[in-house]
């Protein structure tokens, strides 16, 4: 097995989620709450148990009732994804919110302050 990289199925795994959910969000959910958001990233406990799906909304303001419509589809997309992927065991579904671009745009306006206050 020389040249070949190490890919834990756990990661493809967390991947085909991560298509499977944003082709759910995009055309088979009707869900008003959910429209607008987007798939950013899906972790995988190693035991395949527990499938962690962050995701961005459009509006900031809008978390709280996504998080309601996200809880309220839960069972349909865990039940749509056993579908699809072929596994003994479908894992459980944590929706997240993903600050990370938040966070980034926070540390961005740090950096801006920073070089137009040495400006000065």
């Amino acid at each position: 097995m020389k040249g070949k990289r190490s890919y834990p199925r756990s990661s493809r795994i967390a991947d085909l989620i991560k298509e499977e959910v944003a082709t759910l969000f995009i055309y088979s959910v009707n869900d008003p709450r959910l429209h607008g958001i987007s798939i950013t990233d899906v972790k995988m406990t190693e035991d395949l148990k527990v499938a962690k799906i962050y995701y961005v909304c459009s509006n900031k303001e809008d978390v709280e009732t996504t998080n309601k419509g996200l809880k309220s589809v839960q069972g349909w997309v865990r039940k749509e994804i056993s579908k699809k992927l072929n596994m003994r065991y479908t894992p459980e579904l944590e929706f997240h919110y993903d600050d990370v671009f938040e966070n980034g745009m926070k540390i961005d306006e740090i950096f801006k302050d920073i070089e137009h206050g040495s400006d000065k």
